[in-house]
């Protein structure tokens, strides 16, 4: 310091001595300004900057326009004003000091030995600007120039390395602009050379050292190569080292020190790393004026290593300070500086953080507006963007979403999670991190919205996102988590226990890589714990509830009381109670998880949508108390939180209707219909909530089949609280068929819209395609245009649906459109009874009844001798088609409706009454139209009185009719495809079914119809169905009991591509109007498991959705002869009744009545032989065949064997037409 007080002494008195006008005057003042610049460059005194600024100004105005001297004089003024530019970020001064350098520049030969340093100055000057305004003509122009420099000047000049290090620094800001690793490598190489070309005790030897460092860390945050963090950090501490601590740049060196210990922590989680990391930011922020520019980087850095010691220590104080400095950060950085978007970054976290450890709203919503002015202030090709999206998907569904339920939230999340992970490159370490966060969000849409696609891509992602992540990394136990998190959400689903066994295997390990006072250890024991349970309840294996409730014991004890997450592990410790008791019995697990499920409830806030899950929890431990103890307070009680949860609108609409269901149940319980009808309606009216719009139809089967029944009972508490009969029969048209009804919606009639309001019905018509699958090659709609990220068929579906949710909801605002898509009204119900009575069978445990509507009035026939135990003792016996169980029918359902009907004789002149049956719940199952007493001159059963026709709901059969009439049907060619497989591979032979396609034939020709057919192939099959009035299938049929949507036509590569109702439920044929579906196949009407009866999705019903006006099918195995004379038979009357609506019907009617005489002559016959044997006693040989005649007297007309007529098989019994 000595010899700069001399110098500057010297300077001054050189100065002094000189007059104003002497020529010299202007280099003394020259000389003295350098000898200032010099001592603020060590001393970072400012007013030393100051006065040499002023001096090297008279220096300038003292130099003549053309002296030789002019443009170095001009370049120490432009140095001084950018070292001030730097101290203080005054804008003037760097605009200043790059207007000067240029001039001097300019003012210099291209051959002058000083040219290469004023254009290094010049190339410093433009890199600030750039570095301030991200303005990227600077960066090239500053690199440009920074290469002529370097060009310039000999390898040997002693500013050699300084102006590589400057051009180093220069092609480090681009790639971290750009991301182009080219850059950055040659960074590196660049800030080697300047290090190699500096003695070791040059002043600027720090700086070059301090620049390759930086240039390290940054190919190590981009590559994750660990050997260039550790020579980062070894560089650094060179060059920390290599500068005292009064230097004006030590603080910046220590700060990237700070900076790359901070990534080794992240890396290796080495709590040593961090706490120096801390140490150095500090002593970065204490060494730093909190006037210069660099304190808000050094503020930053400070908050980051705050950030992450709260994160792996929990500390609030660490949160709380972190907070407060980043604040200062953001405040002390110019809204339009480049840095500000990162400090607002992290501002944001922080807030997250902080929300996530207190529930506070306020520092939520904060952390989004922060994290989006971060996305905002940051142009689209910056590296950084990606970093910023991912965190504002974080707190958008990670957190908001999870707080609240909202959708929006989500899709945004999901939305911006991809633009996030899109952006990052796939070798980048922080994609792992990103594409964790993806799967996360995606797998909250599944658990919301019960899209398995979202589930599938979530594990997909989820797997890259473990496979992308180290072993040793600190992160890796949080995204196995994540992983098993997905798995067990598989398992749940589908029942596959490898998922299961594997989620478990995962949990461990996260559990096992987590440290034991880490604050992500507890979620992870929670993970474990879930999985645990399921297994639990899969195998019964007590060690599996045992270890869960320990796991869950450490969870709570491991979590402050204040935390958020705390209500969630006490709800799951408090699950693992119940469920022990349930299977031990011990009165103090269930007081112990009662106990735990108040406190879990207490802890959860009121509006928060977990509140109505543990509220459910909490109920359900009651009802088990008081089934134990018979306390009505508990059912009291348990009813109350069950109430609760229903009427919790934040709720997902899952725990709503559970809690609606157990509220039906405990009312059921004591026979509180008044209770029960209201809540089970309640939860009925939720129903079509359950499946969005944008989900898949095997996904809306699954979700369907979890409320199995619900609208069952729901209707029969209506009428045991003596409601009005329509609120009872509503009830079962909203519960039941809401699949079909709501493909039935995504097909309706836009005719009278388009005429009206043409551009709605356009919207509606744009969105509803892009909901109907298959798309092959979807279009982009309007609306989705605008958000180019929609980059999934899973995310297109979720916005159309979301989009038509709204779309639909303007329609109905429209005069004369009030009614689009509601449910069928009083009027229209009356109005499908015109073509014939319909009859709706509704069967509960809690009563049974038949609503029969006719064009004038809907009555109720209470069916006392019909109960649900009765007809679950009749489907476990198995066979349902035999004549015990036809006469079963008859009695306590066929007769008791059809004399309310007034149908007690068969029709005068064969003119049939018809009647539609709708049966619900196992019901489903039975043949109701051959209910009855098969005897000859009997007329006691439904076949002679009645034709019949099927229907799934009553909506079924007015949407059907709603369909232009075939008069109306010029579209649909004269077409009959016609379908016949003898031989199927791995089947058993058929040898009618080309005799049965033949007989069609000929029947085509007098039909004016053209019967074409094909090689029976799904491809072929499906292409010729649009072009097509009938299609005839003749072969097997398979029915999937686990899934229906499976159930398929056996083709001929049924094996590897079969033709499935899902595959038809795909298929729109309604505008080509297609008359007749006839599946002459086994079982192509069954339905194997009950929880998807109320849905009534199998073969016969796909076809009609798909858009046939008529289909004929099987309710079990059919016979292969007697199915080519039913087909013979019903296809004649079609043709002779000129192919009409009833027809149909009829036509199938009178061959099942002709089949069905032939059956009981031959029964008869066989009595006659067997009664005429020798082997018969006198006594047997004078029996006569004794059959009860429907009314309870004996029958005595016909000398037969009862045994005979019971036991014969009835061939002609599964066949059941659907249609209008």
């Amino acid at each position: 310091m000595s010899n700069f007080e001399g110098a500057i002494q010297v300077a001054r008195q050189a100065v002094d001595a000189t007059p104003e006008d002497h020529p010299e005057r202007s280099a003394r003042l020259n000389d003295l300004g350098n000898c200032l610049g010099s001592r603020y460059s060590r001393t970072g005194a400012i007013a030393d900057l100051e006065e040499a600024i002023q001096i090297a100004r008279q220096a300038v105005d003292a130099t003549p326009q053309h002296h030789r001297d002019r443009a170095a004089r001009l370049n120490n003024l432009a140095l001084h004003l950018g070292r001030r530019y730097s101290r203080t970020g005054a804008m003037a001064d760097l605009e200043g000091a790059i207007q000067i350098a240029r001039r001097a520049v300019d003012a210099t030969p291209e051959d002058h030995p000083n040219r290469a340093a004023r254009l290094n100055n010049l190339g410093n000057r433009l890199g600030g600007r750039y570095s301030r305004t991200g303005a990227i003509a600077d960066l090239e122009e500053a690199i440009q120039i920074a290469r002529q420099a370097v060009a310039a000047t000999p390898e040997d000049h002693p500013n050699h390395a300084g102006w590589l290090n400057n051009l180093g620094n220069r092609l480090g800001d681009r790639y971290s602009r750009t991301g182009a690793m080219a850059d950055l490598e040659e960074a590196i190489q660049i800030a080697r050379q300047a290090v190699n070309a500096t003695p070791e005790d040059h002043p600027d030897y720090a700086t070059c050292l301090n620049n390759l460092g930086n240039n390290l860390g940054d190919r190590y945050s981009r590559t994750g190569a660990i050997v260039d963090l550790e020579e980062a950090i070894q560089i650094a501490r060179q060059s920390v080292d290599a500068t005292a601590e009064g230097h004006p740049n030590h603080a910046r060196w220590l700060n990237n020190l700070g900076l790359h210990l901070g990534d080794r922590y992240s890396r290796t989680g080495a709590m040593a790393d961090l706490e120096e990391a801390i140490q150095i930011a500090r002593q970065a922020v204490a060494a730093t004026p909190e006037d210069h520019p660099d304190q808000t980087a050094c503020l930053n850095n400070l908050v980051v290593c705050l950030g992450d010691r709260y994160s792996r220590t929990g500390a609030m104080a660490d949160l709380e300070e972190a907070i407060q400095v980043a604040r200062q950060a953001v405040a002390a950085t110019p809204e339009d500086h480049p840095d500000r978007a990162e400090q607002l970054n992290n501002l944001g976290n922080r807030l997250g953080d902080r929300y996530s450890r207190t529930g506070a709203m306020a520092d939520l919503e904060e952390a989004i507006q922060i994290a989006r002015q971060a996305v905002d202030a940051t142009a689209e090709d910056h590296p950084s963007r990606a970093a910023w999206l991912n965190n504002l998907g974080v707190h958008l569904g990670g957190n908001r979403y999870s707080r609240t339920g909202a959708m929006a939230d989500l899709e945004e999340a999901i939305q911006i999670a991809r633009q996030s992970v899109d952006t990052t490159p796939e070798d980048h370490p922080d994609r792992a991190a990103r594409l964790n966060n993806l799967g996360n969000r995606l797998g909250g849409r599944y658990s919301r919205t019960g899209a398995m696609a979202d589930l599938e891509e979530a594990i997909q992602i989820a797997r890259q996102a473990v496979d992308a992540t180290a072993e040793d990394h600190p992160e890796r136990a949080s995204r196995l988590n994540n992983l098993g998190n997905r798995l067990g959400g598989r398992y749940s689903r589908t029942g596959a226990i490898a998922d299961l066994e594997e989620a478990i295997q995962i949990a461990r390990q996260a559990v096992a890589a987590t440290p034991e006072d880490h604050p992500d250890r507890t979620a992870c024991l929670n993970n474990l714990i879930v999985r645990l349970g399921d297994r639990y309840s899969r195998t019964g294996a007590m060690a599996d509830l045992e270890e869960a409730i320990q796991v869950a014991r450490q969870a709570v004890d491991a979590t402050a009381e204040d935390h958020p997450d705390y209500a969630r592990w006490l709800n799951n410790l408090g699950v693992c109670f119940g469920i022990r008791y349930s299977r031990t019995g011990a009165i103090d697990d269930l007081e112990k998880a009662i106990q735990i499920a108040r406190q879990a409830v207490a802890a959860t806030p009121q509006d928060h949508p977990d509140r109505a899950e543990r509220l459910n929890n909490l109920g359900n431990r009651l009802g088990n108390k008081y089934s134990k103890t018979g306390a009505m307070a508990d059912l009291e009680e348990s009813t109350v939180c069950y109430e609760s949860a229903l009427q919790f609108t934040e709720a997902s609409i899952d725990t709503r209707m559970a809690a609606g269901i157990l509220l039906f149940q405990s009312c059921a319980q004591v026979s509180d219909w008044e209770r029960g009808s209201k809540y089970s309606a309640m939860a009925v009216e939720l129903a079509p909530q359950l499946i969005a719009r944008s989900l898949k139809n095997a996904d809306k089967q699954y979700r369907l089949s979890q409320i199995a029944g619900l609208a069952c009972d729901a209707s029969a508490a209506s009428l045991n609280a003596g409601r009005v009969l329509l609120l009872a029969l509503n009830l079962l048209e909203q519960g039941r068929g809401v699949l079909a009804a709501s493909l039935h919606e995504m097909r309706t009639d836009v005719l009278d819209l388009q005429a009206k309001h043409p551009e709605l019905a356009e919207r509606f018509v744009r969105l509803r395609n892009e909901l109907q699958p298959p798309v092959t090659e979807p279009m982009l709609s309007l609306e989705q245009s605008r958000m180019p990220f929609l980059k999934t068929q899973a995310d297109r579906r979720h916005f159309a649906g979301s989009e038509l949710d709204r779309l639909i909801a303007e329609i109905q605002q429209q005069s004369g459109f009030e009614d689009f898509l509601r449910p069928p009204s009083e009027g229209e119900i009356l109005d499908a009874g015109q073509h014939g009575p319909i009859v709706v069978i509704n069967v509960s445990e809690y009563r049974c009844d038949a609503f029969l509507i006719d064009q004038h009035r809907i009555q109720t026939v209470p069916l006392p001798n019909f109960t649900y135990q009765g007809i679950k003792e009749k489907v476990q016996q198995g066979s349902l088609g035999t004549p015990q169980v036809l006469e079963w029918l008859w009695d306590v359902v066929a007769h008791p409706v059809l004399d309310a009907l007034g149908f007690t004789e068969p029709p005068p002149d064969e003119k049939w009454p018809h009647v539609w049956w709708i049966p619900t719940g196992p019901l489903s199952k039975f043949p109701l139209h051959a209910a009855g007493y098969h005897g000859k001159g009997s007329n006691h059963t439904v076949l002679d009185r009645v034709m019949s026709s099927y229907s799934s709901s009553i909506k079924a059969i007015i949407h059907g009719r709603r369909r232009r009439n075939l008069q109306d049907a010029s579209k649909t060619p004269n077409r009959a495809l016609l379908v016949a497989l003898e031989v199927t591979p791995n089947q058993t032979r058929l040898h009618f079914a080309a005799r049965e396609v033949q007989i069609l034939y000929n029947l085509c020709e007098s039909s004016d119809l053209h019967p074409v057919q094909h090689r029976p192939r799904k491809e072929d099959v499906v292409s010729q169905l649009p072009s097509c009035k009938i299609f005839h299938f003749a072969g097997h049929g398979y029915t999937n009991n686990k899934d229906p949507s499976q159930s398929s036509l056996l083709l001929e590569d049924w094996e590897s591509d079969p033709l499935t109702v899902a595959d038809l439920l795909e298929m729109n044929l309604r505008e080509r109007a297609p008359f007749l579906a006839y599946l002459s196949a086994c079982g192509t009407g069954e339905i194997g498991d009950e929880r998807f009866l109320d849905e009534s999705i199998h073969l016969i019903s796909a076809c009609q959705l798909a858009g046939f006006r008529h289909v004929i099918g099987t309710l079990w195995e059919v016979h292969d002869e007697i199915c080519m004379d039913m087909t013979r038979i019903t296809y004649e009357q079609i043709r002779d009744g000129g192919m009409t609506d009833e027809s149909v019907c009829l036509g199938l009617h009178k061959a099942t009545k002709e089949l069905r005489d032939r059956w009981f002559a031959k029964v008869v016959s066989r009595g006659r032989e067997l009664g005429n044997s020798a082997h018969e006693t006198a006594v047997e040989h004078e029996m006569e065949a004794i059959t009860l005649d429907g009314t309870g007297s004996v029958s005595t007309r016909l000398p037969r064997k009862a045994a005979l007529l019971r036991e014969a098989p009835l061939h002609w019994v599964p066949y059941v037409h659907f249609g209008v």
